[in-house]
């Protein structure tokens, strides 16, 4: 066995760091969007109304077009059987089988889309009870998710929120 030379361990190291690198910049070059639904209150003194905030939050250094901003509520139960056709079907998760998707514009609530969200910037939206009454009222259960969609139409979900 022979020895390596400092050439080869510098070959070594600059194949391993520009390979890192490269990943690097695969992953920072794609748009990371998150969505959140919380509770909330807008407006001061007597002008307050409770509600829910639907926030969408740019991760990315990169500017991302937003085109629209869902609502979600469950309108059925799916069956096991149901979710592993979808999956088989569409090649993606079932995470929103049995779920109405309706825009905001349903409800006559400005989403503010389409928009253009800065390099880690935020946009929201104020969803009043009295809408979200009138929507779950239609629901199988009291739980909402929004969704929002750029300009590619990828869609990224929030997570399951218990409205009470």
């Amino acid at each position: 066995m022979e020895h390596m030379k400092i050439t080869d361990y510098l070959a070594i190291y600059a194949t391993v760091l520009s390979t890192a690198v490269f990943f690097w910049n695969v992953l920072q070059s794609r748009p990371k969007i998150r969505v959140d639904l919380i509770h909330g209150i807008e407006g001061t003194g007597d002008s307050m109304k409770s509600g829910a905030y639907i926030f969408v939050r740019n991760l990315s250094p990169h500017d991302v077009h937003l085109t629209n901003i869902d609502i979600l509520y469950p309108y059925r139960s799916v069956e096991l059987k149901e979710k592993l056709v979808h999956l088989w079907r569409y090649k993606r998760p079932p995470r929103t089988v049995g779920w109405v998707h309706s825009s905001l514009s349903n409800y006559s609530l400005e989403s503010g889309c389409p928009v253009c969200l800065e390099a880690r910037k935020a946009h929201r939206v104020f969803i009043p009870d009295s809408v979200l009454e009138n929507m779950l009222s239609q629901a199988t259960e009291r739980t909402l998710m929004a969704a929002a969609h750029d300009q590619l139409w990828n869609t990224v979900y929030s997570c399951k929120f218990k409205y009470a």
